[in-house]
């Protein structure tokens, strides 16, 4: 059967670099995909050198993302302006009220977004985590709420400091070996951002897709269909 899943993010590239081979597996099996991306990316690097201005940066990564999700499969994309950097600094209500007119409308079987840590430790993942969840908590409609996340089995293999949770939280893994080309090919849409890319996959950017991943992991956290 045909399902909804809703991601939850908080900047352009979040979807690829969290959970890219997830979304062409779903993709795959005929799922429909919707992403949520709060913000524009406009505080993030430009290039090195610079692809463009940092004022034409939100333009250049809102179109970087389109062509990343078009790689991917993804079938819709509810961009917001919430403001890079600044998702603290707004009010928590007015997220988490327009997660819920979000999730009301789509009515999504799973939906996908950061741990508490926000995997990376940002401080637009937290908020966009918690947003989530509290939105999750406060609709009707039976969902499952699901966070990305590194087991602490593998987070040593990371080239990048990043939060990890107890191998036992983890409660589903999608193989996403069979994507690798489609998630290299995603990370170099984001053009602006290539140093993170080799930051976090080095040498991704020169086909050295062995670097990538093989599973994608994933806790539940609210099962609203009991």
């Amino acid at each position: 059967m045909c399902q909804k899943i809703l991601y939850v993010f908080a900047h352009p590239d979040d979807e690829t670099f969290s959970c890219g081979g997830t979304i062409c597996h779903f993709h795959q099996s005929g799922h429909e995909q919707i992403l949520f991306c709060a913000t524009r990316g406009e505080a993030g690097k430009t290039g090195n050198p610079p692809l463009c201005t940092q004022e034409e940066l939100g333009d250049v990564r809102t179109q970087e993302l389109k062509n990343a999700l078009s790689i991917l499969g993804m079938d819709r994309l509810i961009l917001k302006n919430y403001g890079d950097g600044r998702l603290a600094d707004k009010p928590f209500s007015t997220i988490v009220s327009e997660l819920c007119s979000v999730m009301n409308e789509i009515r999504p079987d799973r939906i996908i977004t950061f741990p508490p840590s926000g995997i990376s430790g940002h401080p637009d993942h937290k908020v966009i985590q918690k947003a989530t969840l509290t939105a999750v908590q406060n609709i009707s409609f039976p969902t499952k709420l699901y966070y990305i996340v590194i087991p602490e089995s593998i987070a040593r293999f990371y080239s990048a400091p990043v939060s990890f949770v107890p191998d036992e939280h983890v409660t589903e893994k999608v193989d996403v070996s069979p994507y690798h080309q489609q998630i290299a090919k995603a990370l170099a849409a984001h053009k602006t951002q290539h140093l993170s890319v080799e930051r976090v996959f080095p040498g991704v950017l020169a086909g050295k897709t062995g670097q990538l991943r093989k599973f994608e992991h994933f806790q539940l956290v609210v099962d609203k269909t009991s």
